[in-house]
C-alpha cells in the first residue's frame, strides 16, 4: 500500500535538503527486519552503503531505541547501565519458579498466561501496586500475587523484561526534565511506521519525544 515507501521517501527528503542530520531522525517500525529493509531502502534513495551502521543510528524498534536510550541515561532513575534483557522464556521460567514457591498450580495457572496478564499490564503503565486494586478474575487474582516477587527478581537480576524497556523510558522522560529535554531536542523528525499497533505506553514515549517543533509523521 505505499506505507513504508511513504516513510523511507520523507526521511531521504529531510536528509537530502540537509532539514537534519541522521542522527536527529527518529524512524521506528515494529520489527528488526523492517528497520532494517527502511534503512536499506534510505541508503539506497541517497546513494549510500546500506551496510554502513552508523547511518540512520536511530532507526529501529522502539524496544531497540529504548534500550540505546536507558544504556546513556537510565541511571537518573536507577537503572544501571549493563542491565541485562530478559526475553520471552527467561520471563516464563522465573514466574514458573515463583508460581512453585507460592504452590500455585501451573496446570490451571501456566506461567505464559500469567506473563502476558502481566506484560498488558506494564503495557498500559500500571504497576504491581496498582494492579492489585483491578484484580477482577481468579487469573488476575494469581498474578497480582506474582508480579511484585516477579519485579523483586527481576531488580536482584539486575534485568529488564521487553515491556520494562519501554516503560522504564517513558519513566524516565516523565520525571527527568533535562534528559526529556535532551532527547527532544535530539530528534527534530519523528517518523513511525506501522502505527495502528502502537500500545498505551509506546503512545505515550512517542508524546514525551515529540518537542515544540511537533514534526510527528505516522503511517
Amino acid at each position: 500500500s505505499g506505507k513504508t515507501k511513504t516513510i523511507t521517501h520523507r526521511i531521504a527528503y529531510i536528509l537530502e535538503k540537509n532539514l537534519a542530520g541522521p542522527a536527529e531522525i527518529l524512524a521506528v517500525s515494529f520489527t528488526n527486519k523492517a528497520s532494517g529493509e527502511m534503512r536499506e531502502r534510505v541508503a539506497a534513495l541517497l546513494g549510500r552503503p546500506n551496510f554502513d551502521r552508523s547511518f540512520m543510528p536511530y532507526m529501529g524498534t522502539f524496544h531497540g531505541i529504548c534500550v540505546r536510550i536507558l544504556r546513556q541515561d537510565g541511571e537518573y532513575i536507577g537503572t544501571a547501565r549493563n542491565f541485562v534483557i530478559f526475553d520471552e522464556s527467561d520471563r516464563v521460567a522465573l514466574i514458573k519458579q515463583l508460581s512453585k514457591q507460592l504452590q500455585i498450580d501451573e496446570k490451571k495457572y501456566p506461567a505464559k498466561l500469567i506473563g502476558s496478564v502481566i506484560s498488558s499490564a506494564k503495557n498500559e503503565l500500571v504497576g504491581h501496586q496498582e494492579f492489585t486494586g483491578l484484580v477482577n478474575s481468579p487469573l488476575q487474582k494469581v498474578a497480582a500475587q506474582i508480579f511484585p516477587l516477579y519485579e523483586k527478581a527481576l531488580s536482584q537480576h539486575n534485568a529488564l523484561d521487553f515491556d520494562d524497556l519501554i516503560g522504564k523510558t517513558v519513566s524516565l522522560m516523565s520525571t527527568v526534565d533535562d534528559i526529556r529535554k535532551k532527547w527532544q531536542k535530539q530528534f527534530k523528525y519523528i517518523l513511525i511506521d506501522e502505527y495502528q499497533d502502537t500500545n498505551s505506553a509506546q503512545y505515550k514515549l512517542v508524546k514525551l519525544l515529540v518537542n515544540e517543533n511537533r514534526n510527528l509523521c505516522v503511517v
